[in-house]
């Protein structure tokens, strides 16, 4: 059988593949634009698993019926499938934005814009476990955001359509074990609220900056998820709400019925927090970044308003920061040169959004002198 050739700028079908969005265990998604249409799109393949190539692929192929059900404006639009070289292909909708989890290195979010995903999130699921379907995976990889805040729940499929809470980690991607549920590790029978329960961990780590739990080894991380007690999150975070943090205690009860019944329920309970809304700069820096932070554009008083910034400039640090972030990188340096009044001090803005911290010494020797 001939290999279909996934390189950027080759064509597959009426797809050309622009680039690379990411990878996983199982397979890849890439950037593709219809010749016919011009419409930007992702498309997902499978990478070949030799003797487990059948079962993988039988994976895929439901994950693509399954997403192909699901309609709803937090979920990732399923466009179409095809075959090529007797390869399967899977074109979904493109999210111009990034994942939670890179959000996440950098900074815990400010405390309404993370009840605000998770409630985009909770939405998705209701609609999902109305239809059927449990996501089973639900994890900050799996939570776009686009640039106009947005969320996008993805990844519906191959692993996280099964009782057999084994298959979700294939591949070794011990990173989901941190949001699986106590019910889902023993390979229990399960339904909607292990879903919820994985959102509950995502809203702990997204107000708190951290996992509930946490361990050197699978053994380890298991066996918190079905003994220990999460640290309270207003323990950890001065001044956040006790109504906010019961809500996440109860999400992450070990007995699915102490945790809330359904995603609607879970939802309503956090849009009546009513929490106020900050200015998108006012997101706290982790204890593992040291980050500088930057004045909220209402507290700016005028002797620190951003200058007048030549398009060229801008340009060339959008280039510079997409190296590493991708197409995200022109909301972040539009919101940036808001506030910035140097290109020192763009760039130091900018260098906060790279996880790692060689790139972002390489970004900042990027910057013009």
């Amino acid at each position: 059988m001939p290999e279909t050739n996934l390189d950027v700028g080759k064509t597959v079908g009426d797809y050309e593949i622009i680039g690379l969005l990411g990878h996983g265990g199982m397979g890849k998604v890439f950037k593709v634009r219809n010749v016919i249409s011009d419409r930007v799109d992702a498309m997902k393949s499978l990478l070949s698993y030799g003797d487990g190539e059948s079962e993988a692929a039988e994976r895929f192929i439901r994950e693509i019926k399954v997403l192909a059900k699901l309609e709803h404006p937090n979920i990732t639009s399923f466009r179409t499938a095809f075959r090529a070289n007797d390869e399967v292909l899977m074109i979904m909708e493109y999210v111009d934005g990034s994942s939670l989890s890179r959000k996440l290195v950098q900074h815990r979010l400010e405390l309404w814009r993370a009840v605000e995903y998770a409630s985009q999130v909770l939405s998705a699921l209701g609609h999902a476990h109305q239809s059927g379907v449990l996501h089973r995976d639900v994890k900050p990889s799996n939570i776009l955001i686009g640039a106009d805040g947005r969320v996008k729940l993805t990844d519906f499929g191959i692993a996280s359509l099964t009782a057999d809470p084994g298959l979700t980690i294939t591949g070794g991607t011990v990173g989901t074990l941190y949001y699986m549920s106590p019910e889902q590790m023993k390979a229990l029978p399960l339904d909607g609220r292990a879903d919820l329960y994985s959102v509950g961990v995502t809203l702990y780590e997204m107000v708190t900056g951290q996992v509930p739990f946490k361990g050197d080894s699978y053994y380890a991380i298991l066996k918190a998820h079905l003994e220990s007690i999460p640290v309270p999150p207003m323990d950890l975070v001065p001044g956040l709400p006790a109504e906010l943090s019961d809500i996440i205690e109860k999400a992450l009860e070990k007995q699915p019925s102490a945790r809330f019944q359904t995603a609607e329920e879970f939802r309503v309970a956090l849009q009546e927090l009513n929490l106020p809304k900050a200015s998108d700069t006012d997101a706290i820096p982790t204890a593992t970044i040291d980050a500088p932070s930057f004045p909220a554009a209402s507290k700016t008083p005028s002797s620190r308003r951003s200058r007048s910034w030549d398009p060229a400039e801008l340009e060339t640090a959008r280039k510079n920061l997409a190296v590493y972030i991708g197409p995200m990188a022109k909301f972040i340096v539009g919101r940036a040169a808001n506030h910035a009044r140097s290109v020192e001090e763009l760039y130091q803005a900018l260098a906060t959004e790279i996880s790692s911290l060689k790139d972002r010494e390489k970004f900042l020797r990027s910057r013009p002198l």
